[in-house]
């Protein structure tokens, strides 16, 4: 069995190689554009180059994520891009967008493409579809269960990469558009500002079911107990997460899990306790083995606190001016950080402490009670935590230094009186590299190399990653050769060494034409999506022609009307075997490669946002594309020019112009977390549930049917008053989406829109609405 890789972040220079010292088989990075972590230092394409040649060297791949969403005045610059770092030769490019996926693989063939995480696959054929696009690697969304990993492995040829530590996201990947909408600073774009890390309220029936806390807020990723499933599972890459966390953090996480799969391949056993005190210390929000392993509710949230917790070291027992007397179970030094938590969270750095009798010291040990200082009044009761260990960060920091060797070498050396020296070297990707003396060996006069000798000087690597892991001599001990010539010989092989190592197949670079099918476009018209009987009798009634359903209204359809009624898939799907038999509404990749011939409308899941992803789609016998949500005003109205400019006709457009949007989708549920319930209690059938925030916005909570929770935003997007120009912009289709809204709701709505779009005087007060990222320009 191939050892699985274990993948590593890097944020920084310094992450990057304390990950490669440490043990990393790969790194992940980001440029300074087009990274789904736009905050993190990231690495100019100069940096790019020597991180590759460095990387390459210990044997080491690099892969760049571009992996946002991209806009179509940008293709022309990611392009560009993503050639300057296919021409450094690193290994792969890790992409969301599925318009650049076709795009790139087409483009490079001796270069990798990786499907991100944010495509969100999850189902086998996903997996597959991705395969046919000519994707290396499917990175899996975190919710992927264990077991279906294995199907997926078995029934896909591919390569499978999973997270395996780090930071979780509570949505779906790539269906998150919280930060999004409430912030405007896109997750799918690289700037997510975090309001899943904030404090809500669960509401039931309108009246508060619990004190306000970090109800969305998900525990740590931690899998080191676990790698043995793992890596019977045959899983291809293990990633760990966290390109915005510090160098010490990077190198701890590659250093545990190398220790532990290591372990595995020698049949040894790993003491897990001591690798997970460490892991804390460096970060955790507390931990979870995740949906891999069917983790409940109550084991992904960590409702107590957002961020770094670090390890719990004592109590806090009195409180006197400005110092708080603590009796500690375990050292506590000067230079390490501490947090303490009680009626306050206050957080420093140890810079004074002393015993009850006084006396300073720099240092405390387990069960001594001391005084440490503080700036702010300390409840007694308090516990207190360490949150940097300067020890352990002082051994870490080793880890920094340049050419640490961990590259083991074998060598060979033939030394006999009369014949040239002969050195050869092998390393552990069985590179073979033989050099032969100029000169042949003379009788020595005086002392003759020993074995000792010529072993001591054949294995000086310094400046190098190389260490000599075995060596062998064949010598007479009678000959002599100058140490400068046997210094010249082994400088000479080890520059050949890394110019083996350093090489790549030469990049090639393809201007392929992108294929797009020609569809027959729409009238103008209004089409209407429905959730609940309610909304389903109020578009009956007003004769709306176009209807789409969720999937639970099924038995609800009416089959003897002259409506044309569309079923919407969900975006997350089981994992039984499934087709597509009908029209279909459709959010996921799966169902373009287990469609027949029936046609499909490409939701705004589908996350288009350029006239590529457009395009695709319409190879897969998809009539009809609905525009993301991320897209503003220009970015729309210039849509389908742009498109009719490459491809030479229009798309078949549709866009919402009313609803309330999903802010996100998750497997984790906050109400069966608050109630202690597993998944699939129904309590959000039989009650209404939402989340309330600080600033006093209600977000109503709605089960998919599948037991994943449908986050929805508290205000309606409304554009009434731009459909003429939507229409002017070829935007065909126009859709209403309905939700939570009642039958009266939806009849006031539903009437405005058919008023304003057949130009007739229209009234409609929504009491708070937005205009979506559709005004953000010009509001």
């Amino acid at each position: 069995m191939k050892k699985p890789e274990l993948l590593a972040p890097a944020g920084s220079m310094e992450s990057f190689k304390s990950a490669i010292h440490a043990g990393a088989n790969a790194i992940f990075l980001a440029g300074q554009r087009f990274g789904a972590r736009a905050y993190a230092k990231n690495f100019s394409i100069e940096d790019i180059r020597e991180a590759v040649r460095y990387a390459h060297i210990y044997g080491v791949s690099v892969f760049v994520v571009v992996n946002t969403l991209i806009f179509n005045d940008e293709i022309e610059d990611i392009i560009k891009y993503t050639d300057q770092l296919v021409k450094l030769n690193i290994d792969a490019l890790i992409v969301q967008d599925i318009g650049l996926i076709k795009l790139l693989v087409d483009r490079y063939p001796n270069t990798a493409i990786h499907a991100s995480t944010q495509v969100n696959a999850h189902h086998v054929s996903q997996v597959k579809f991705l395969k046919s696009l000519g994707v290396k690697r499917v990175i899996l969304a975190r919710e992927t269960s264990l077991e279906v990993i294995k199907e997926i492995k078995q029934a896909v040829d591919i390569e499978l990469e999973v997270f395996i530590h780090g930071a979780l996201c509570v949505s779906y990947s790539g269906n998150c558009l919280m930060s999004s909408i409430l912030n405007d600073r896109s997750g799918n774009r690289g700037a997510c500002a975090y309001s899943c890390r904030l404090p809500y309220q669960l509401l039931e029936d309108g009246r508060s079911v619990d004190d306000e806390s970090f109800l969305l807020s998900a525990k740590d990723l931690m899998t080191i107990e676990y790698m043995d499933k793992l890596i019977d599972a045959g899983i291809d890459s293990f990633k760990i997460e966290g390109r915005m966390r510090k160098h010490t953090y990077v190198a701890q996480s590659v250093l545990s899990y190398r220790k532990a799969i290591d372990a595995y391949y020698n049949h040894e056993t790993l003491d897990t306790k001591e690798e997970i005190n460490k892991l804390e210390r460096v970060f955790n929000r507390e931990y979870t083995k995740g949906y891999m392993f069917d983790e409940t509710p109550k084991e992904i949230n960590n409702d107590f606190r957002p961020n770094h917790i670090g390890v719990e070291i004592g109590e806090v027992v009195d409180y006197e001016q400005n110092y708080a007397l603590i009796k500690l179970s375990e050292t506590l030094e000067n230079g390490d950080g501490f947090r303490i938590i009680g009626n306050i969270d206050y957080g420093n750095t140890v810079t004074f402490m002393k015993r009850k009798n006084q006396t300073v010291i720099k240092k405390a040990n387990a069960h001594e009670t001391i005084w440490l200082k503080v700036k702010d009044k300390i409840e007694v009761g308090s516990k207190i935590y360490k949150t940097s260990d300067k020890n352990l960060e002082k051994n870490i920091e080793l880890y920094m230094h340049d050419h640490i060797q961990v590259v083991p070498l074998k060598g060979y050396v033939k030394a006999f009186a009369g014949s040239p020296l002969v050195f050869e070297l092998i390393d552990e990707f069985d590179h073979h590299l033989t050099i032969t003396s100029k000169t042949n060996l003379e009788i020595a006069s005086k002392k003759p190399l020993s074995k000792s000798d010529l072993k001591r000087q054949f294995s000086k690597f310094g400046g190098t990653p190389f260490y000599m892991d075995d060596i062998e001599i064949y010598t007479d001990e009678q000959s002599f050769m100058a140490i400068s010539e046997i210094n010249d010989i082994r400088r000479s092989i080890t520059d050949e060494l890394i110019a083996l190592r350093e090489y790549r197949i030469r990049s090639v670079i393809n201007d392929k034409p992108f294929e797009a099918h020609q569809i027959k476009n729409s009238e103008h018209q209004l089409v209407v999506k429905v959730h609940s009987e309610a909304q389903l009798d109020a578009a009956i009634q007003l004769g709306v022609k176009e209807i789409y359903y969720d999937d639970l209204l099924a038995r609800k359809i009416p089959n003897n009307l002259d409506i044309k009624f569309v079923p919407v898939r969900r975006r997350i799907i089981g994992q039984k075997p499934y087709v597509i038999g009908e029209e279909t509404v459709v959010n996921e990749i799966g169902s373009l490669a287990i469609n027949g011939n029936h046609s499909l409308i490409a939701d705004e899941f589908m996350n288009v946002t350029n006239i590529y992803s457009a395009a695709l789609l319409t190879n897969y016998h998809v009539k009809r594309v609905t525009l993301s949500s991320e897209l503003d005003k220009s970015h729309v109205l210039d849509f389908s020019n742009k498109y009719l400019e490459i491809f030479n006709h229009r798309p078949n457009l549709e866009m919402i112009v009313y609803g309330h949007k999903d802010l996100m989708i998750s497997k984790y549920c906050p109400v069966a977390k608050t109630f202690g319930h597993q998944p699939h209690c129904n309590l959000c059938f039989k009650h209404d549930y939402k989340l309330k925030s600080n600033t006093g916005d209600e977000f109503a909570l709605i089960n998919d049917g599948y037991c994943n929770m449908r986050i929805m935003d508290s205000k309606p997007l409304n554009l009434i008053d731009e459909l003429d120009l939507l229409l002017d912009a070829h935007i065909q289709t126009l859709r209403l989406d309905f939700t939570s809204e009642t039958k009266e709701e939806t009849l006031d709505i539903i009437k405005a829109y058919q008023q304003a779009i057949n130009h007739k005087t229209y009234q409609l007060k929504i009491q708070s609405e937005r205009k979506g990222h559709f005004m953000k320009l010009f509001d």
